[in-house]
């Protein structure tokens, strides 16, 4: 009778192997691997995401074998992903139901490939088998950083902040790899060099980008620039103040900012040199006349030089009603000094939750279906014409609310008039722009909100206040929202419009 129960036993554990644990082994991994289906892509790589979801889910014993397994899986599953992501990405502009789909499998595909090399990693420190596993921890510490920041980078794409427990885990992986002495050491991933300081900076300089209002292609393209870069500047521990730029604070759940004038040194603060990535960002924009055109290699260079943007400076709460002139055609019409008393059938009554020295956030009672970047004018009372101009950066759902973010870019913007000198280039045509003057809050600089077919770089441009005529020279793209450049500008001369005329 026991040796009947003995057989029993057998052949449970033989089913359990062959059925229960493809991942057992290596061998058993590339069997399995050998059923994936071969006439389509998406299936093949819907049958990949259910096995490393099986694989995260199983619980086995964390051995060298099982990582052999891992890596043949993800050895099988980029090349897929790769063709999934392109057809994402062609996607965009049509078939709005696939390109969710498509969406939804590379994030869960990135989402757990982290999971199961972070998994890994932990085990590689405390598990029983940390004696075979630590020798690969660069192995395993750089894949989950990578892993990691192409799950934000998806995020970035349904134009999702990361939260704070994802910027946790990429410093914690990090400070790991720094004190145990394996930061840049060479690991090759789908046969490309890198290490764990590399990735970890790619990762912060697209949280530097903060591509929430780009589309798709343009994330995209940013994330390839950035990889592109050979002379990446890492992390520095000591900060160099003709050389650095910005700060890591590795104790904080964001990514870098902008270095003021605060140099001192800690335990948990890095030091990054970005100046040469924004000079070749220009170089890109000035060498190409589409990117010149579209002014996104400038967009980013802005961006990093500003330090990004940020959300966690100390806010206020501010509860009230104020109203809200949302897009430039009505924002143009609430700057034109409408009479006391009338209506404004355009403006949104919005409810202020918060506010800082930055810009202000709203809690709405439905979903919002403004784009990120869109342009908002604010103002307390319609009747004052005063008004602030803002940008919307976030948005997400919190307890049963629609909160939203916005970015000041103006305390007193200005409806003005402007066209080109009659022997300029450009369109003769006058049109309206936003003047958004410089004030000791903003950031120290003043610019022009401009139709795109206005743009021309270092175009001379007049400029019409009231009765001030100015003349201006046109400066380099700030930033695009829907079809209006926010660009830098500067002014030539001025004198009284009925001189002038």
């Amino acid at each position: 009778m026991p040796d009947f129960f003995d057989m029993l036993s057998t052949i449970a554990r033989r089913r359990k192997a062959g059925g229960g644990a493809p991942f057992a082994t290596v061998k058993a991994t590339e069997k399995w691997l050998k059923s994936l289906p071969a006439d389509s892509d998406y299936d093949a790589h819907h049958a990949l995401v259910e096995g490393l979801e099986r694989f995260n889910a199983e619980n086995e014993a964390v051995t060298l074998g099982r990582m052999k397994s891992l890596m043949k899986l993800e050895e099988a599953g980029l090349p897929l992903q790769l063709r999934i992501v392109e057809q994402y990405v062609r996607n965009q502009a049509s078939f709005r139901l696939a390109r969710q789909a498509l969406w939804r499998e590379s994030w869960v595909f990135w989402s757990l490939l982290a999971e199961a090399w972070l998994g890994l990693l932990k085990q590689a420190y405390r598990g029983p088998a940390s004696a075979e596993l630590k020798p690969f921890a660069a192995e395993m510490a750089t894949r989950a950083l990578r892993y990691a920041g192409l799950v934000m980078r998806w995020d970035y794409h349904q134009a999702r902040v990361p939260v704070g427990s994802a910027w946790r885990r990429m410093h914690k992986v990090y400070r790991l790899a720094e004190r145990d002495g394996f930061a840049t050491q060479t690991v090759q991933i789908n046969a490309r060099p890198t290490h764990c300081a590399r990735e970890y900076t790619l990762v912060v300089l697209m949280g530097l980008a903060h591509p929430l209002g780009y589309r798709t292609q343009e994330i995209e393209t940013i994330a390839q620039i950035f990889e592109g870069y050979e002379p990446l500047s890492l992390p520095a521990a000591v900060p160099q103040r003709e050389a650095h730029t910005h700060v890591l604070d590795l104790s904080l759940s964001e990514g870098a900012c902008l270095l003021d004038d605060d140099w001192v040194q800690g335990r948990r603060l890095r030091y990054l040199a970005l100046r040469p990535l924004t000079d070749y960002l220009k170089t890109l924009g000035r060498s190409s006349a589409v990117e010149a055109e579209n002014g996104l290699t400038q967009q980013v260079a802005s961006l990093i030089e500003r330090g990004g943007i940020r959300r966690n400076r100390q806010r206020t709460n501010r509860f009230g009603r104020v109203w809200v002139a949302a897009g430039m055609d009505n924002i143009l019409a609430a700057l034109a000094q409408p009479d006391a008393g009338r209506t404004h059938p355009a403006m949104e009554p919005w409810m202020l939750r918060d506010e800082s020295t930055e810009g202000m956030g709203f809690a709405l009672p439905e979903v919002p279906t403004l784009p990120h970047g869109r342009l908002v004018a604010v103002t307390w009372d319609t009747s004052e014409n005063i008004w602030q101009l803002l940008a919307i950066r976030w948005n997400r759902e919190e307890d049963g609310q629609h909160l939203v973010g916005t970015q000041r870019l103006s305390h007193h913007p200005k409806r003005v008039e402007i066209h080109f000198e009659a022997d300029g280039q450009g369109p003769q045509e006058k049109t309206w722009a936003v003047f958004m003057p410089m004030t000791h809050l903003d950031h120290g600089v003043s610019n022009l909100l401009i139709p795109r077919t206005h743009y021309r770089l270092g175009a001379p441009l007049m400029l019409r206040d009231g009765d001030m005529l100015y003349r201006l020279r046109l400066g380099e793209v700030q930033e695009s929202h829907e079809g209006w450049l926010r660009v830098g500008m500067d002014v030539i001369g001025r004198e009284q419009f009925a001189v002038a005329a």
